[in-house]
Order: structure tokens, then sequence, then C-alpha cells
């Protein structure tokens, strides 16, 4: 079975386009879940995913907190073994691309749900689909190896859902959005001529530190798992600020860095993490909007709404490149499978 993550890669410029007009459409299933979801604006909502599916979720949630939501995000399998009783109360926002990854099948059946449930799953036959109160399917299609497009897939779905609980609407917010997919179709577009000419140091196998911040988190956090299962790399994504409180004792010379620059009051933070690392040493890309000189090479976006949608796509074609150069078949697993069956 062919597992190169490319023709995924590609394809998601079209794929976010085509999902964007349905999920806004009159008469969605996004817009039902929404509605749902604005009736719970004043109970608890938990938002909850395992891998990139969780990472996916956290602009979702930002957005819903912003907005007055009682609203969290946790691990799947941290609710299951320790998030006590849910109530009524309780709205959950289940995110699985298969919809049958254990953890999220194992807490439908061990606990109790009283609460309105709506499952976010690229598979409307699954487990979950079946059990859910509101099915929002990502429209992916199909995907054999790592997360690339059922990610973003999920991302813009999540997105939406939250923007539409918020209040937004639906015309207003697709023209809003239409920036963020001609920074994704810009970036897969010119992404792999600009792999293609980076210094050999950033193909190489080697730890390697993703840090964002806002909405951005989740680009730094998912490219940290792009990287660990794609290219076999020990790869680490976290917060800007969480850098700066301690790990940043590994910056120097030998170190690499990717700064995902998002839009917003924290991006001046971003650029000046960047140039702190470059003036001590480590090797730094920056993803986004950003002066030439602030790091060794530049992915350069768009400041737009969604950023998440387009950063991610350069990451996704790096990894695919660093894992050609190990001799490693992008997309392949060695210990685990698409869909993770057992705890």
């Amino acid at each position: 079975m062919p597992t190169d993550i490319l023709p995924d890669i590609l394809e998601q410029p079209r794929l976010l386009g085509a999902a964007a007009q349905a999920h806004l459409a009159d008469g969605s299933a996004l817009g039902a879940a929404a509605r749902a979801l604005a009736e719970h604006r004043h109970g608890r909502v938990l938002v909850a995913g395992m891998g990139s599916s969780y990472f996916a979720a956290y602009p979702a949630v930002l957005r819903l907190q912003a907005a007055g939501f009682s609203a969290a995000l946790v691990e799947i399998a941290e609710l299951l073994h320790f998030g006590g009783a849910l109530g009524e109360d309780t709205l959950l926002v289940l995110v699985s691309q298969s919809g049958e990854t254990i953890e999220a099948v194992r807490l439908l059946d061990e606990r109790a749900l009283p609460g309105k449930l709506i499952a976010v799953t690229n598979s409307p036959g699954s487990t979950l689909a079946r059990r859910a109160t509101h099915v929002v399917e990502t429209l992916a299609g199909s995907e054999q190896t790592v997360a690339t497009k059922t990610y973003t897939m999920a991302l813009l779905a999540l997105a939406l859902l939250a923007e539409l609980a918020a209040g937004e609407a639906p015309a207003a917010l697709f023209e809003r959005l239409q920036p963020a997919l001609q920074a994704a179709e810009r970036a897969a577009s010119e992404g792999q001529a600009l792999v293609e000419r980076l210094p050999d140091e950033w193909l190489e196998q080697g730890p390697l530190t993703l840090v964002g911040r806002g909405p951005s988190l989740a680009s730094a956090l998912s490219g940290g798992l792009l990287f660990k299962e794609t290219a076999k790399v020990a790869a680490e994504g976290m917060s800007t600020a969480q850098f700066r409180h301690g790990p940043i004792e590994i910056a120097g010379p030998g170190h690499r860095a990717i700064v995902i620059a998002g839009p917003g009051p924290t991006r001046p933070l971003d650029l000046k993490m960047a140039a702190d690392l470059r003036a001590s040493g480590s090797r730094v890309l920056v993803v986004g909007h950003a002066p030439p000189d602030v790091a060794d090479v530049v992915f350069a976006l768009p400041e737009v709404w969604l950023a998440p949608l387009a950063e991610i796509i350069p990451l996704q074609l790096m990894a695919r490149r660093m894992a050609q150069r190990a001799g490693i078949e992008p997309g392949s697993f060695r210990y685990i499978t698409k869909v993770t069956a057992v705890e």
C-alpha cells in the first residue's frame, strides 16, 4: 500500500474550499451542531481528542472561551480515567478522525454521558458517530497514513463550529475565510520548491523545537507530532511562552527551532523569540509574516484569520522531505497503525 503523504498534502486546498461551502450552507449538519452549542453557552463545554485531533481543536476552544463559553480542552484518555462525572450540564465535543480510537470507544461504553454529544469525525459510520447527538463530518476523504488533510479538515470544521456558535453569520464567515484558503493554496503550490531550497542542516535527522502562540500553537504542536511520525525525528512542540520559561536553555549551536509567527497580539513576541534564538547560535526557521532578517529561513505567509490552515502545510512538506533524505518512506508506520486500538 503506498504511503507517500504528498497527494494528501497537495489536495488540502481543494478539500478545504469544498468543505467550507458545505459546512456553511443552509441546513448543514455543522450548522445544527453550532446551534446546539450556542444554546449551551451558560453550561459546561468539554472538547476532547487525541493526537492531531486534540491539537486541531485548540483554536476553536480559544474562540469559545473568548466568546464567554465555559469551554475546556482535554485529552480523551485523561477524561476517561480522571474526568469525574459528566452531568447533563456538560456538552461534550469528541474529535476523532476514525471515530474508533480506543479511548473514545471506551468513554462511550464505560461512562454515563447524559448531556449532548457532538462528534467531529471523518468517519460518519463509526462508533462515535452512531452514538452522537450531532455529527459533523470533516469531509477529508480517505487517508491511510499520518494525519495531514484529516488534521486541517478537522481544524476547519471545529473553527467554523465555534464561530457560528459565537454568533457569526455564515455568509460573512465564508468571506472572512477566503484569505486563509488562498494562503493554503499558495503554501501547497510553492512549498515544495521552498523545501527543496532549504539548507542541508534543516533536512538532517536530529532534535527539533517548534513554538507558537494562540491559534498557531496548534501548528507547533501538530508539527511536532508530524515530524515524529513522518521523519522519526525527536521534535517537540510547545508554546513560545513555555519555551521562554526554561526550555530556552537548550538554545545555541546545534539547536534548531521553528517559530510559528501567527497573526495577533503575540506575533511581536514570537519574532523576538526568533531573534533571541538566532543570537544564541540556534538555527531558526520562521513560518508566517516576518521580516527576512529575523531568521535563517522564512516561509512567508500573509496575516490572515485561521492561519493554521496554511501554517502546517510547509511543515508537512518539510517533514516529508526530511524522511526521504533519511531513507524513510514518508507516512510509513513502524510501531502503530492508523487507528490507535490499544491504550
